[in-house]
């Protein structure tokens, strides 16, 4: 079984033979291009068990050679893909699930069979393989410009992709190379396999909307490991939403990108007494300019939220339907700038930068005569120090006073949305059932304090229309004296890691 790295980066149809012929004079004399069509037949059983279980299953016939290959998903870093796959030539185009050669795998594709039947043809990709092997230092790579479509039933696809698999040497001669395309040609970093596109021809838009959840660790896992774990978390929840987006900006998924953002900004402030300040500066850096791009789409979609939740509680005015239209002819606006962004050298640079971060563990050369020992020191004691110091600063504040104003509590939200992703990165250390019931009584409250924004927005909207509703500020008032209540059962309850 091997391991396969290789960057996707999507291009446009007439950068191809420009790519081509950069990639020729780049690396002159060292091979030749191999011309190939590549025709791929998916594999899933009915209700697309396979999917569900991350494992992919097709047979690609390459000339008269037929290979299966079933992948598992592995860890996307960008559009990087790092993950287990078992290959097997075939006499003919029948599938012959006895033929994998990886026992785990074959378990989980007999558990998929009996649980929902046999696997039959799902989609099919055919596409016009043009590849070179080049030599990049010590590191051979494989660059491949794929051009051709997808098709499930009448749904079909296109496919304009450049490919870069390591197969021998250093991934980092991977992201330089990588880099170098995207300055020189605006491309586009692309986490979507063609069979997750695939995919989303056949399958109906699910409802789900997937959220940040316990990041899984374990107690005797380094400090390092799990800064890793979380940072691996973090970027997928963003790079799920960015896909997301690329194909319908939606209010659901612009918030869940800002959840994204949040969760790894103070992924960076909870770590930073372990990673020198110097090694995260250009990356957080970057994220500040991807937040400045983002800021515009994220205010109209909280406005429109903000609308939307007060028509639940009652809060629906005539007069404000055209401020209404208004807000959400800038939310397609804000969008469609943004997506254009996305397709920016500028965003794909920085992208490309955190990945190969991650990836090759660059904040270990910010550290000095085999410094960083704090990193390699199990996470537990450190996880404790962080839930009881944010423990203390959350009752310093919220018994700081008898009464508490919409303003405190506005005030102190930032914190308390940083206390909930402590919580979310350490949380698996310790016993679930304790913890989720202790953590739904600060999310109930910072939910609450979340209602103060709402009504606000919403009286501010009114004031444009000379109207005022008495009820914003009677429901304000109820707020406040919900608020005493949950802040204080949530203080008198014993935390789940004493």
């Amino acid at each position: 079984m091997s391991i396969e790295i290789e960057i996707k980066l999507s291009a446009t149809p007439d950068k191809i033979s420009d790519i081509k012929q950069w990639v020729s004079d780049r690396f002159s004399g060292e091979g030749d291009w191999q011309e190939k069509q590549l025709a791929n037949t998916y594999f899933d059983t009915e209700n697309h068990k396979l999917r569900e279980m991350e494992i992919g299953l097709r047979i690609r016939r390459d000339g008269d050679k037929f290979i299966q290959s079933v992948k598992s998903a592995g860890r996307v870093v960008g559009g990087l893909f790092q993950r287990n796959e078992s290959e097997v030539e075939l006499p003919t185009n029948e599938l012959d699930l006895q033929a994998v050669d990886e026992p785990y795998l074959m378990i989980l594709l007999e558990e998929a069979e009996e649980e929902d039947g046999p696997v039959q043809p799902a989609f099919n990709t055919d596409f016009l393989r043009r590849q070179i092997f080049v030599k990049e230092g010590e590191s051979q790579i494989e660059i491949a410009l794929d051009v051709g479509s997808i098709r499930c039933k009448d749904h079909k696809l296109d496919i304009c992709e450049v490919e870069l698999e390591l197969k021998e040497g250093e991934p980092s001669a991977l992201f330089s190379l990588c880099q170098e395309l995207i300055e020189k040609f605006d491309l586009v970093l692309d986490s979507a396999s063609k069979a997750e596109r695939g995919y989303s021809l056949c399958q109906r838009p699910s409802p789900y909307l997937r959220q940040l959840r316990v990041v899984e660790l374990t107690a005797k896992s380094s400090a390092e490991a799990a800064f890793e774990t979380i940072a691996h978390t973090g970027l997928g929840h963003w790079q799920h939403y960015i896909k997301q987006i690329k194909r319908e900006v939606t209010i659901d998924h612009v918030l869940q990108l800002n959840r994204a953002l949040m969760f790894m900004q103070h992924m960076y402030s909870v770590f930073a007494p372990m990673i020198p300040r110097h090694a995260l500066s250009s990356l957080r850096s970057d994220w500040r300019e991807i937040t400045k791009n983002f800021s515009k789409l994220l205010k109209v979609a909280q406005e429109i939220n903000w609308l939307n939740n007060g028509k639940l509680y009652g809060f629906t005015y005539e007069e404000l339907s055209d401020f209404e239209k208004g807000l959400r002819k800038a939310f397609q606006r804000e969008g469609n700038q943004f997506t254009e962004y996305l397709k920016s050298s500028s965003y794909n640079l920085k992208l490309l930068h955190f990945s190969r971060w991650l990836y090759l563990k660059e904040w270990r050369n910010a550290f000095k005569n085999g410094g960083g020992q704090r990193l390699k020191k199990e996470i537990f004691p450190f996880a404790i120090r962080q839930l009881q110091h944010q423990l203390f600063d959350i009752k310093r504040h919220l018994t700081g006073k008898e009464e508490l104003t919409e303003n405190d509590y506005l005030a102190y939200l930032p914190r308390m949305y940083r206390t909930l992703d402590i919580g979310l990165f350490f949380g698996s250390l310790f016993e679930n059932k304790k913890r989720k019931a202790y953590r739904q009584r600060w999310v109930d409250l910072v939910a609450s304090i979340e209602l103060f924004k709402q009504l606000e927005f919403i009286r501010r909207a009114l004031k444009t229309e000379d109207r005022v509703d008495e009820r914003l500020e009677r429901t304000e008032k109820d707020i406040l004296d919900a608020l005493f209540t949950m802040r204080t059962r949530a203080l008198e309850e014993n935390p789940y890691w004493n």
